[in-house]
């Protein structure tokens, strides 16, 4: 299970539950759980957690930091 920045559930397996199509959740190996945000925003960045459900659970926290700008149609964002 994956949960985003607010503790908040993103996934449970592959399944996601999030309003965004930005959000997957690959799993291409037993050990490999990945969380894939496309079109990255800075209010992306923060502390992300992959939660395994054992006993007791087994977690991994990650951090996303979003540096740059992003040019979209010719126009800068920050």
């Amino acid at each position: 299970m994956w949960l985003d920045k607010t503790g908040g559930q993103l996934s449970l397996g592959t399944e996601v539950y999030h309003h965004s199509d930005r959000y997957r959740v690959d799993h291409p190996y037993p050990r490999d759980w990945n969380l894939e945000i496309r079109n990255i925003r800075t209010e992306d960045a923060g502390l992300y957690q992959c939660r395994i459900g054992t006993r007791p659970p087994i977690t991994k926290t990650v951090e996303l930091i979003v540096e740059g700008n992003y040019v979209e149609n010719g126009e800068n964002f920050c």
